[in-house]
């Protein structure tokens, strides 16, 4: 499974949430362990590491297993690439998400603001996006896990385990579930916290002879 299927194209809409909402215990408990959440992700201005991926199926079966490198820079900007065989490159540009993938040699492009809406992965680069209020955040010592509420408009979950020691913001481990019985297991390596990052990583440019498949 390449990651690109995890951004699911069901419309890309994004549902809208009108009138006033009561504020119960477990509405409370949630929005509070959120801000935990976004208290941690606020500590990060960049982040870059190399990565493992490995997918399973939903008899625990592993079906395919990834190794790349990621660089984001908050707000709204993504570096995602993995190395061959499966190779493939995936760019947030703050407008745009693209995602190439040179052996079939197309490139797809997303508006960014729906692709957010479909991918709890993408929340990660801010905190401020209306994405948020789909999901249910729960705490549980150095993870936190993203569940995805009736008014989602996809059924993906993530976790996001930081590490124990060290710097609060610093992820080690990202799973996601794609709601369909796949999961993927995201292991990082070698990183790196609040350092510049070149500009480069987070734009694109359509190579010569490569089709265009433009969804926005």
């Amino acid at each position: 499974m390449q990651f690109h299927h995890l951004i699911k194209h069901t419309g890309m809409g994004l549902t809208l949430l009108v009138g006033l909402t009561i504020a119960t215990p477990s509405a409370a408990n949630n929005q509070a362990e959120r801000q935990v959440l976004l208290e941690r992700l606020n500590q990060l201005t960049t982040f870059e590491a190399d990565f493992a991926q490995q997918v399973t199926d939903a008899q625990g079966d592993v079906v395919q297993q990834l190794h790349g490198h990621l660089a984001l820079a908050r707000p709204n900007l993504l570096h995602w690439q993995t190395d061959a065989p499966d190779e493939m490159l995936m760019i947030a540009d703050g407008q745009n998400l693209w995602y190439y993938n040179p052996f079939v040699e197309q490139v797809t492009i997303y508006q960014q603001d729906n692709a957010v809406a479909q991918s709890p992965l993408l929340l990660l680069l801010d905190g401020a996006n209306e994405a948020w209020a789909h999901y249910q955040v729960k705490v549980e010592g150095n993870s936190f896990a993203l569940q995805p509420l009736p008014s989602a408009p996809s059924a993906q979950s993530l976790q996001l385990v930081f590490a124990e020691n060290g710097s609060a913001a610093e992820l080690t481990r990202i799973l996601l579930d794609d709601g369909q019985g796949q999961l993927s297991t995201i292991t990082l390596e070698n990183v790196t916290l609040n350092q510049p990052l070149d500009p480069q990583l987070f734009t694109f440019k359509v190579p010569e002879g490569v089709d265009v498949d433009d969804q926005r």
